[in-house]
């Protein structure tokens, strides 16, 4: 993905949260076939929200609970290096 989605993320402890905005269907199409792709890669299961804001935009949004693996991390930085984003807020 080319784009620079912005993505927030907040961790506290065995708690992790990233949330991925995008900005049409092609961008949340392709957060979700990489979030697909590194589930069985990270074995998690993480609890996922599509929140809509139209028909095109929106925030993808990914969370962990009790995660005292501290395995979260280590997804969304995959996910994040697959999406090309560098810096999150």
């Amino acid at each position: 993905m080319n784009k620079k989605c912005k993505a927030h993320v907040q961790m506290e402890e065995r708690y992790a949260r990233l949330e991925i905005d995008y900005d049409n269907l092609e961008e949340k199409k392709a957060i979700c076939s990489y979030v697909n792709d590194l589930i069985p890669i990270h074995k998690v299961s993480p609890q996922i929200t599509v929140e809509p804001k139209t028909i095109d935009t929106g925030e993808y949004v990914i969370e962990f609970h009790d995660d005292y693996d501290k395995k979260a991390g280590y997804f969304f930085e995959d996910l994040l290096k697959k999406l090309n984003i560098e810096k999150c807020d």
